[in-house]
C-alpha cells in the first residue's frame, strides 16, 4: 500500500493522486501512447484507462482509498494477454515517483519488490 504524507486527510490523498493522474505523459517510457481517460471517479476511488498507441490495447489502473489510515490500494493491469512486458511497473513507477516527490511512501514496483511479476515477465 501507498501512503500518503502524514496529517494528509484521505480525500487531501485522492486529491493528490487525480492530479498527479491528469499529469502523465503519454508516452512516457514507449508506453500509453494512447493517452488515457478517468473511467470513473467517486470519493474514495478512481479507475483510469490506458490505451497503446500501436495496437489500441487498453489496460486499467485503479486507486482505492477504503478506510482512513489504510493506505492507497493500486492495482494496474491489462486486459487481454498474459504478459504486459513490463508496462504496467513502467507506469505504476511513474505515479509512485511523482507521489514520492510529494511525501508519500510509494514503493517502486522492482525484481527485489515483485520477484514473481518480472519473472514472468522478463522478456
Amino acid at each position: 500500500r501507498w501512503q500518503p504524507p502524514e496529517g494528509v486527510s484521505p480525500e487531501a490523498a485522492l486529491a493528490q493522486v487525480k492530479d498527479v493522474v491528469r499529469k502523465y505523459p503519454p508516452g512516457q517510457q514507449g508506453i500509453d501512447g494512447g493517452g488515457f481517460r478517468i473511467a470513473s471517479d467517486k470519493p474514495n476511488y478512481l479507475w483510469v484507462e490506458f490505451e497503446s498507441l500501436k495496437n489500441g490495447y487498453i489496460d486499467d489502473v485503479e486507486f482505492a482509498l477504503p478506510e482512513v489510515g489504510s493506505g492507497l490500494l493500486v492495482r494496474s493491469s491489462s486486459r487481454l494477454g498474459y504478459y504486459d512486458f513490463r508496462v504496467n511497473a513502467k507506469r505504476l513507477n511513474w505515479f509512485a515517483g511523482q507521489l514520492t516527490d510529494l511525501g508519500w511512501s510509494a514503493p517502486q514496483v522492482t525484481p527485489e519488490t515483485n520477484p514473481d511479476y518480472f519473472a514472468e515477465n522478463n522478456r
